[in-house]
């Protein structure tokens, strides 16, 4: 069975791969970009390695195989990344973590277009269900996964960077 990366490589143009630590710098780079949305919760920029944490951290009660942190390239440029756990927290579920473009590179549409292709690979893979979780302080977010018929299903608080913070889980059935 071919790897999630390669499925997503097969239907998006661009070349898809699980990231590494070799990665590094660009995963940092691509995040800088990001400021606005971790001044939500950190008190100073962006550090290289809580950018990198993504590459070793694993929800609780699921395993490593679960992880796919991928990286979107276009000719060898990190354009975006995203962050996704299969099979969690139940079966036929996908958690999605960070989805970050970089915008000089990839407009809202195009962003739009990755997102939905890679629900669909998901779909493909018995998926049923995305849940993902947005800070209730993060208005584009908010706005970008609404457009992309997710739904609010319940409010938590979460911890983001050293601070608790209100947060919506959105759904969305494929």
């Amino acid at each position: 069975m071919q790897t999630l990366a390669k499925q997503l490589a097969n239907q998006l143009s661009y070349d898809v791969r699980e990231l590494t630590h070799d990665d590094e710098d660009q995963i940092y780079q691509l995040q800088k970009q990001q400021q606005d949305y971790f001044d939500l919760f950190l008190d100073h920029q962006l550090t290289k390695r809580e950018a990198v944490a993504d590459l070793d951290e694993v929800a609780s009660e699921a395993t490593a195989d679960q992880k796919h942190y991928l990286g979107l390239f276009k000719a060898d440029k990190l354009v975006a990344t995203i962050d996704l756990t299969i099979d969690y927290p139940a079966p036929q579920l996908v958690w999605l973590g960070q989805f970050f473009v970089d915008d000089t590179s990839i407009s809202a549409s195009e962003r739009q277009q990755i997102l939905n292709q890679v629900l669909a690979t998901l779909k493909k893979l018995t998926a049923v269900q995305v849940q993902l979780l947005v800070l209730k302080a993060d208005q584009d977010s908010q706005q970008f996964y609404t457009q992309a018929q997710f739904e609010p299903v319940s409010e938590t608080r979460t911890k983001a960077g050293s601070v608790f913070m209100d947060a919506v889980i959105y759904q969305k059935t494929l």
